[in-house]
């Protein structure tokens, strides 16, 4: 058994205490001293401030890697890479692929999975289609678009392999909602974005279950007088995982702080990167997707200047918005990794049974040490 005792996140600030944890899980979680019995198997970090490590639900890439297309060693790097930058756990996000392509990334991230090290927790992938309004495809390729159909569903799931843990839809397509059921059979949340949407579609869509919005305000209906739409939808309580991208390009910091506030969004709202390929590195200019990208803040634009992802990693775009005054510490752990780890099941808190991944936050608001599962990355 190991563990550690400093100033841990407890009860939404941060509280003298200690962690204790065996075979990457935590076994212990106290505020002020630890049990005389633990003493000799805990590490005394003295005034380091540790929060629970971070959780991304969409991340294409890191580090020059992309999720649906690298080979299990790129994988490996890129999710090396994540880990220091502090996301523990994370959904690998994918563009819309052929089938074959799709089973050939399951073979790659099988692949990974027999790789060892300490990295990055990948729990499945997030596939942002191919069920979506080509309208509303924005940078996403739209070569492999498909109609939504259960039976298509079907080969979608089998063709992932038992990665696919999240698919965005457009639920107001013919099919959709067939496409749906299909997937929640298969234990996969469909998530309402690259849609027009409207308030209707998306309670018809949660009628029959649980539902995910990919990123609310990006590639969705505005909210207008006359229609709610999905962001209506979110702000009134519905939906039971709301993303946002918060790197205050996709969505407004004002936008951000306002729905981080709302009280329905309490428990729901929770932020994902869009990181693509080549986050975390200094390119200005690079091929994602199929198209050609540029850097624009912690953005990424294509030629026509639609916004195609983000370049920086989750940690650094909530402590961003931290010190820009945006965001309160207690709403970015919130958005980074309660409510994330809530979807997930197993992280994003410090309580007994939970993963012991831990990140240790930096003065004035940076990843310093950070553990997965217990290991020091």
């Amino acid at each position: 058994m190991k563990g550690i005792q400093a100033h841990l996140w407890l009860r939404g600030r941060f509280r003298r205490g200690w962690l204790s944890w065996s075979r990457g899980r935590l076994t212990g979680v106290g505020e002020g001293a630890a049990p005389r019995g633990l003493h000799g198997g805990l590490e005394e970090l003295g005034g380091a401030r540790i929060l629970p490590g971070f959780v991304d639900t969409l991340a294409h890439g890191f580090a020059g890697a992309g999720a649906a297309v690298s080979p299990a060693r790129d994988l490996d790097r890129m999710t090396r890479a994540l880990a220091r930058a502090g996301v523990t756990s994370a959904l690998a996000g994918f563009y819309p692929l052929s089938l074959p392509r799709m089973r050939a990334a399951a073979r790659r991230w099988d692949n990974w999975r027999k790789l060892r090290g300490v990295r990055t927790r990948v729990a499945g992938w997030h596939m942002e289609g191919p069920f979506i309004a080509p309208e509303m495809a924005g940078a996403l390729p739209a070569d492999d678009l498909q109609e939504p159909s259960a039976r298509n569903a079907r080969s979608l799931v089998r063709a992932c392999g038992g990665w696919l843990r999240m698919t965005t839809l457009a639920p107001e397509l013919e099919g959709g909602l067939q496409a749906a059921a299909e997937l929640r059979k298969a234990q996969v949340m469909p998530s309402i974005g690259h849609s027009a949407a409207t308030l209707a579609h998306c309670q018809a869509l949660a009628a029959e279950g649980q539902v995910a919005i990919t990123h609310l305000g990006n590639r969705v209906l505005p909210l207008r007088a006359r229609e709610a739409g999905p962001i209506g939808f979110a702000m009134g309580g519905g939906g039971d995982f709301v993303a946002v991208i918060p790197d205050a390009t996709h969505v407004a910091a004002a936008t951000l702080r306002l729905w981080a506030r709302t009280a329905a969004m309490r428990s729901t709202l929770m932020a994902v990167s869009d990181n693509l390929s080549h986050a975390g590195l200094p390119a200005t200019s690079f091929e994602g997707g199929g198209q050609r990208l540029h850097r624009d803040g912690p953005a990424a634009r294509n030629a026509r200047g639609e916004l195609g992802g983000t370049l920086d990693p989750l940690p650094e775009l909530l402590f961003r918005r931290v010190q820009e005054g945006c965001l309160s510490l207690a709403q970015a752990v919130r958005l980074g990794a309660e409510n994330p780890g809530r979807l997930l099941g197993d992280c994003g808190r410090f309580e007994e049974g939970l993963r012991a991944d831990l990140v240790e936050m930096l003065p004035p608001a940076e990843v310093g040490r950070v553990w997965v599962a217990g290991r020091l990355a």
